[in-house]
């Protein structure tokens, strides 16, 4: 991976956290909790994570799991980590992470996780 491919996708994931986060605001005003609008107006970024995690609005549920994904891989590049597989740390393809830069697990990982295998977390 080259610094350029990391800066552009730095750049894809910090416009995509800035979109999700407007619609995460206009779907609380929608749902006449403004309280919390204006509270994630404020926020910066590893702020607004810690405060929606405290939501429990289901219309809002698929907005925090991307938010939640785009934080983790902006996490990731600043630990130097990013474009490895959270789970083995096998590095995933350029093809991969072009389709999505917030992608946490290489494709067999993604399916054990999706399928309940969660013994490797504490």
């Amino acid at each position: 991976m080259t610094p350029a491919q990391l800066a552009e996708w730095r750049e894809r994931l910090q416009a995509d956290w800035a979109q999700v986060r407007e619609e995460l605001i206009a779907e609380l005003k929608a749902n006449r909790r403004s309280d919390w609008a204006e509270q994630i107006e404020g926020c910066e970024r590893d702020q607004l994570v810690d405060l929606i995690t405290r939501l429990r609005l289901p219309k809002v549920d698929l907005l925090i799991a991307r938010l939640k994904r785009i934080d983790a891989a902006l996490c990731q590049m600043d630990l130097d980590l990013y474009g490895l597989c959270s789970d083995c740390e096998e590095p995933l393809t350029l093809a991969q992470l072009a389709q999505d830069p917030s992608l946490q697990r290489c494709p067999s990982c993604e399916t054990r996780y999706r399928r309940g295998f969660h013994a490797h977390e504490l």
